[in-house]
């Protein structure tokens, strides 16, 4: 029989997963929320990403990861935000969160099973296939913005999400308020019009789906609005007004789940482009980078060399 968390409990394992570095924690149950991929994959936003096409309407109804799921323990962990003016997203400044996450979420889901030895659970960062987005957002972690990311007061959408499915039956979370309000701050920020407005995105049109996901060559439209950008886009997350004020990342003398790596937030193009041609394993192999390829990513850096000195070459002109 699943068992039923007492409130005092529920507070415990919340504090199992604070202690871990996670800026915040939510639950959630285990009933399925709206289906919106496979609309999304009918109109083929997608892209190449074949991937999301498989089992679209599974992403939404937990039970067909782990059989025996009653809840939902949903965390984000937050990062610093950026400029938007740099080579690398911010989010992949950092050793792979896939890893880092998954061993914070190993070590509160170790001592979560020593505190309730008789429940189950599954671990999914990310690559698991789930609408993460829908079950944070319903556990209260935050809402989804315009900009189709999950949007919280305190961090903004600078926040990479994990969950934790379980059979145990905890008492559910409220869902957060949306405050986005009136403002279209990403729609207009957005250098390719990606964004639709209606909280949707249209991959194709994506400067992050053409960096990171797009195999083979990129049509010039898309490489010209590359502009400076080797790997991903930053833009519609740095034209969000939330947080307006800079937020701690991690709550003091905790560990953080994301490895910030200072040697890529600064790094220039040639640098990028000589270690990737030279060691990119090396240098990128525990990293966000290696998801775009050796390939990929010296792709990207031929084309984001080409655009500055086409722009040089426009200022001298002038």
């Amino acid at each position: 029989m699943p068992k039923q968390i007492t409130r005092q409990t529920r507070d415990t394992l919340r504090s199992l997963f604070l202690d871990e570095g996670f800026a915040k924690v939510g639950f959630t149950s285990a009933d399925p929320v709206e289906d919106r991929i496979s609309p999304w994959i009918s109109k083929g936003a997608h892209g190449s990403m074949e991937y999301m096409a498989r089992a679209t309407a599974d992403r939404s109804d937990p039970a067909t990861l782990f059989d025996k799921a009653a809840s939902v323990i949903c965390v984000a962990v937050a990062y610093p935000r950026t400029e938007g003016d740099q080579a690398i997203a911010g989010y992949a400044c950092a050793e792979d969160y896939h890893r880092t996450m998954r061993s914070a979420l190993d070590r509160a889901v170790k001592k979560m099973e020593d505190l309730l030895p008789e429940i189950t659970t599954r671990i999914c960062v990310d690559s698991a296939p789930l609408s993460e987005r829908a079950f944070a957002a319903r556990s209260g972690l935050g809402w989804i913005g315009r900009n189709t990311l999950l949007l919280d007061e305190e961090y903004g959408p600078w926040t990479l999400l994990g969950e934790v499915l379980t059979d145990a039956i905890i008492e559910p979370d409220a869902p957060a308020i949306d405050r986005c309000g009136t403002c279209t701050a990403c729609i207009e920020a957005c250098p390719t019009e990606a964004l639709d407005g209606q909280r949707g995105l249209d991959a194709r049109r994506c400067l992050s789906y053409w960096t990171i996901e797009h195999r083979g060559p990129i049509p010039d439209a898309w490489a010209k609005a590359m502009e400076h950008r080797a790997f991903g886009c930053d833009d519609c997350l740095t034209a969000c007004p939330f947080p307006a004020q800079p937020s701690a990342i991690n709550r003091e003398g905790t560990p953080a789940p994301l490895e910030l790596r200072p040697d890529l937030s600064d790094i220039t193009p040639e640098i990028l482009q000589e270690q990737a041609r030279t060691a990119f394993k090396r240098h990128f192999g525990s990293t966000p980078l290696e998801r775009t390829r050796k390939s990929g990513l010296l792709r990207n850096l031929s084309i984001v060399l080409d655009n500055r000195s086409a722009e040089d070459g426009a200022t001298v002109d002038r």
